[in-house]
């Protein structure tokens, strides 16, 4: 089954609450609870989904952005900093930069230290750092 849709909109439901029900998810799509619970089933066999998670309120209040440049192999770079806790997300882009990070911590100061340990990798040559002000 191809990703059509119905499937794109189950997962944007699920990028916005990983906790909502699969009889909401159908309510939403317009699809049974069934249907709801193939379609995710689906998508986890696919790869597609790869996991469910929570943000808590102390995350989502102190976040940045980080582009990075590695120092060789980007995908050494990524599993590189991966590894350490508080990245909610990666991606590896193309430009001047070769990836770009989301990271969250409880405090600022708790975030100054992540976005350290992620220059002090070896695999990193530069980063450059956005704090975020407010989500919409």
């Amino acid at each position: 089954m191809k990703k059509d849709e119905k499937d794109s909109k189950i997962l944007s439901l699920l990028k916005k609450n990983s906790r909502a029900s699969n009889t909401e998810i159908a309510q939403a799509v317009g699809l049974s609870e069934g249907a709801v619970r193939q379609r995710i089933k689906s998508l986890i066999q696919k790869g597609t989904i790869k996991r469910f998670t929570i943000e808590t309120s102390a995350e989502a209040g102190n976040q940045a952005i980080v582009m990075v440049k590695a120092k060789g192999n980007t995908k050494k770079m990524m599993k590189e900093i991966f590894k350490l806790t508080g990245i909610r997300s990666g991606f590896e882009i193309s430009g001047a930069y070769d990836a770009t990070l989301i990271i969250s911590a409880e405090n600022m100061d708790e975030l100054d230290k992540k976005i350290d340990q992620i220059r002090d990798l070896p695999t990193v040559d530069d980063t450059r750092t956005f704090i975020v002000l407010k989500e919409w």
